[in-house]
């Protein structure tokens, strides 16, 4: 190398100042074939406008939808996936007119147990059709079943009481009339029942008045 050089003069140097050169070296030739970048583009590269809030949000705090890839900010995609758990539907994306759903272990960071839960109750809800589901009429219990399913299970139960709506829970294993929608009542019929409990508790027609409007 040397002898392409018109003149030369070696120099003794430490193996720091060596060292020292190569990246002073490095970082000149790094800097001639990287293009600078205004430095207004680069701030207004790090934000994006979330479609629902409209304001400009930090890009990493961005959510990206799945399938359609809709971006919005996570507080507003948190809020927008409560709103349809507490309405009674599996959320979509927040994007009008879309129809890709949201996943739920995707949207894992952003969501309580509370809702966590609530959202597995709503695909669960989801699966069984609407003239299908029953729910538990133990209060602390209120679980949802097929009533198909809990059908096929009875008939051990329909064997002691013939021709009648009595089912078994499939989480609290307590009794109850699927036809009344209350907990078992023994060797009344139906009729029986009815004419000696007219009127419903008060839980009750708040329960059937929920379902109803909720379409559960």
């Amino acid at each position: 190398i040397r002898q392409q050089f018109t003149a030369s003069q070696p120099v003794l140097v430490t193996g720091n100042e060596v060292k020292f050169a190569y990246k002073l070296a490095r970082e000149s030739v790094v800097s001639q074939v990287t293009p600078l970048r205004d430095p207004r583009q680069v701030r207004a590269a790090r934000k994006e406008e979330c479609r629902i809030c409209y304001n400009d949000i930090v890009a990493e705090r961005m959510f990206s939808v799945g399938k359609c890839r809709h971006r919005f900010c996570s507080p507003c995609v948190r809020n927008h996936v409560e709103v349809k758990l507490l309405h009674g539907r599996v959320p979509q994306c927040p994007q009008d007119g879309c129809k890709s759903e949201l996943v739920m272990d995707a949207c894992g960071r952003l969501l309580t147990p509370k809702l966590t839960e609530m959202w597995k109750q709503r695909i669960k809800e989801n699966a069984i059709p609407v003239t299908e589901r029953v729910y538990c009429p133990f209060p602390r219990c209120s679980a949802l079943m097929s009533k198909t399913k809990i059908s096929k299970s009875a008939s051990s139960l329909l064997s002691v009481y013939p021709e009648s709506g009595v089912r078994r829970c499939v989480e609290c294993r307590g009794l109850f009339c699927v036809d009344c929608k209350v907990q078992w009542h023994g060797k009344l019929s139906c009729t029986e029942y009815k004419k000696l409990h007219p009127n419903p508790p008060a839980d009750d027609v708040k329960l059937n008045s929920l379902a109803s409007n909720k379409m559960w």
